[in-house]
């Protein structure tokens, strides 16, 4: 009897040890592949939606980081969320690496163009190298300042996965959080209400 329960301890054991292997090795893997510009499928495509983020009608999390381009060029020093005080501002989280980005970035560069001088933009180039970030910018026409992060933001930021979009009213107050691609009705949706408060 004793062997058999001894036994029986020591496969639960085994297994409980085969677990915790495979969630460290799973965490170290995609770990390895955020840090190499690469990630697992699933964060790269999420479905678009307007989420019940926590940040919804709390104030934009503040942040200072090193500006990669402006205006469609590289550029040096900082751009954080308190140069945008008093204004209404669009965040969008991007990655050369991401397939749903290398789509929606366009539209909201084409967006950021329409409101200019009413709503300010900023894009936050998530985990990626220099180079490639440069030439994903110049490619999808995007004007507005872009800073590099290499995932300094993403708890300040609860994000999901790429890319996510982040509409604060000219209050400073975080009015809808989108993950995954927007659509065109979602991003001009919000663009709207931000540019009216």
């Amino acid at each position: 009897m004793k062997r058999g329960r001894f036994g029986r301890r020591q496969v639960w054991a085994l297994a409980i040890v085969a677990s915790l292997v495979f969630v460290v090795a799973y965490a170290v893997y995609a770990a390895t592949l955020s840090q190499s510009g690469k990630a697992p499928a699933n964060l790269g495509a999420l479905k678009a939606s307007a989420s019940n983020s926590a940040l919804v009608g709390k104030a934009v999390p503040a942040f200072s980081l090193p500006e990669l381009s402006n205006n469609g060029t590289q550029a040096q020093g900082t751009v954080g969320t308190a140069q945008f005080a008093g204004k209404p501002l669009v965040v969008n989280f991007f990655a050369s690496w991401c397939t749903p980005c290398q789509s929606e970035t366009p539209m909201v560069a084409r967006a950021a163009q329409s409101y200019s001088g009413r709503v300010s933009f900023l894009g936050v180039d998530e985990n990626d190298t220099a180079g490639k970030a440069l030439k994903f910018i110049a490619a999808k026409g995007v004007h507005y300042p872009v800073v590099s992060d290499q995932g300094s933001l993403q708890g300040k930021f609860l994000l999901l996965g790429l890319p996510t979009t982040v509409f604060v009213n000219a209050k400073g107050v975080v009015a809808a959080v989108v993950q995954g691609q927007l659509t065109r009705s979602q991003l001009y949706h919000w663009l709207g209400v931000i540019a009216r408060t």
